[in-house]
């Protein structure tokens, strides 16, 4: 009942790739980058801090979810650090990417 009174507030969904970005819904500069490759197209989401921590990681791990996602995207792909915060250390997922393709260009220009 809840999702359904905020989904009013939030934008339509997407229903093809060449939808307009409505970011009064999100922080200021979570959106990182909006990256085409031909008829493909890719968001870039991560908060300054989350590009901190990346930046200062020695190793990077990334995941593709596929069964997430709703066309006109097909996958989540996202890239995990471990972050260390008193005694613990945990991966966590530092960087977002909505994916509408899957091929070695699709990633490299990610």
């Amino acid at each position: 009942m809840a999702n359904r009174v905020r989904r009013r507030l939030r934008p339509d969904e997407p229903t093809d790739i060449n939808f307009e970005i409505d970011d009064r819904h999100m922080p200021d500069g979570f959106l990182r980058a909006d990256v085409c490759v031909k008829d493909r197209r890719h968001l870039v989401f991560a908060t300054d801090q989350q590009v901190t921590l990346l930046s200062r990681a020695k190793t990077w791990y990334v995941d593709a979810t596929f069964r997430v996602v709703d066309r006109p995207f097909t996958q989540l792909f996202s890239i995990h650090s471990y972050v260390k915060s008193g005694l613990s250390c945990k991966q966590v997922p530092l960087a977002f990417v909505l994916m509408s393709g899957k091929s070695t260009k699709d990633y490299s220009k990610v």
